[in-house]
């Protein structure tokens, strides 16, 4: 393992659920899960030495709630527009909340993104790792330029779910610890096809950070 403790962050619809089930079951590496405010108080009066990995739902920045200021960042990212699709179908079909019953007011997907929004479909992976999450941005930043300074000075690896087995390879070689999912990723079951291309545009529009970040990565990481 490397001496600093990593945080993996876990942006939804990334083959999380699949990583967090390897992760679990990989022996030589001691997670720590983080889905939600109690798990940040339980972690934030624990001794996190003998931790080597904190991984879940959370974003950059959260090393300093932590006090884990010498902590590395990793995640997982996927093309801006099958990642969206695939989060509101998630959303659609499985979120019981508020969230989820808001978005089965809308016909369909196409029906959705010409009427209504969420802000987990726009820009959510340069949200997440510019530290801003769901607040507003502050007047005058440049949000994608602020996701790419932090990945240059505390990320150490990102991986893509189009590409999952070689980044789950090269994962493993960066921990030293060979982690191996017990089953497939789930790609979600939708078919493009059925998506008007409007609906495809207007996804496209509203992620136009997040589609150059993930240029970015690609090129940088991949």
């Amino acid at each position: 393992m490397p001496d600093q403790k990593t945080i993996l962050l876990h942006i939804t619809k990334t083959a999380g659920g699949t990583l967090k089930t390897a992760l679990q079951e990989t022996p030589g590496i001691n997670v720590e899960f983080l889905y939600g405010p109690q798990d940040l108080e339980r972690l934030q009066a624990a001794d996190l030495s003998p931790v080597d990995m904190i991984y879940g739902h959370s974003i950059f920045g959260v090393d300093a709630s932590l006090d884990l200021p010498e902590a590395r960042y990793s995640c997982f990212m996927r093309h801006p527009v099958t990642r969206t699709i695939s989060h509101y179908y998630h959303l659609r079909n499985v979120e019981k909340g508020p969230v989820g019953d808001k978005i089965r007011e809308s016909e369909d997907i196409d029906d959705f993104f010409a009427r209504m929004q969420h802000w987990e479909f726009s820009d959510l992976m340069t949200k997440i790792i510019s530290g801003i999450g769901a607040q507003p941005a502050p007047e005058g930043l440049n949000v994608f330029r602020e996701a790419v300074k932090n990945i240059e000075a505390r990320f150490d690896f990102i991986g893509f779910q189009e590409y999952f087995p070689l980044s789950l390879r090269r994962l493993s070689e960066h921990l030293g610890v060979e982690i191996r999912p017990a089953r497939d990723i789930n790609v979600g079951r939708y078919a493009l096809n059925d998506i008007r291309e409007e609906t495809i545009r207007r996804i496209e529009a509203i992620n136009r950070a997040d589609m150059k970040l993930y240029k970015y990565c690609l090129d940088r990481f991949l």
